[in-house]
């Protein structure tokens, strides 16, 4: 979806009837948006090409960002871990937060390495995988996975 500039994020209150476009996503920070998720404690994320990942506390009235860059995936582990990734069309890397709030860089990505998807193995929190794409090909450069939250990384055979 980041090949097409979107127009901001939309909420809809009554099951998908109709939808409300939040006043306060008409800027271009969020004319390419990657990914929403919804913690569990209500908490909004939404990661933007050229805002960073932003989080909203109040149901999208009002956002803040919490990691700069440009956010490309986010993910929420069963155990609630949030899990992003910043770099498109740079290097970035991967990061973990328990809060939405501190966030940790658990996969520092070199500099022929471009955007990362990542995703969380729905029956262990632990597990994570991650895409990593090369910077001069636009490839599939590799992919990882771990088993302890992105402590460590071990290549997964492409």
């Amino acid at each position: 979806m980041d090949a097409v500039r979107g127009n901001g994020i939309w909420k809809t209150t009554d099951g998908g009837a109709s939808w409300n476009q939040l006043t306060s996503t008409t800027s271009s920070t969020f004319y390419n948006v990657q990914k929403i998720v919804v913690s569990s404690n209500g908490n909004v994320y939404a990661a933007t090409r050229d805002g960073g990942l932003r989080r909203s506390t109040d149901g999208g009235t009002t956002w803040t960002q919490v990691l700069s860059g440009r956010a490309a995936d986010l993910e929420i582990a069963a155990d609630g871990t949030l899990f992003a990734t910043i770099g498109i069309f740079s290097s970035g890397g991967i990061y973990s937060s328990s809060d939405g709030t501190i966030w940790n860089l658990i996969y520092d990505s070199a500099t022929d390495e471009e955007r990362i998807e990542i995703a969380c193995a729905p029956s262990n929190s632990n597990r994570l995988y991650a895409m990593v794409q090369d910077a001069s090909t636009a490839g599939l450069k590799k992919i990882m996975q771990s088993t302890n939250k992105g402590v460590t990384w071990t290549s997964v055979t492409k």
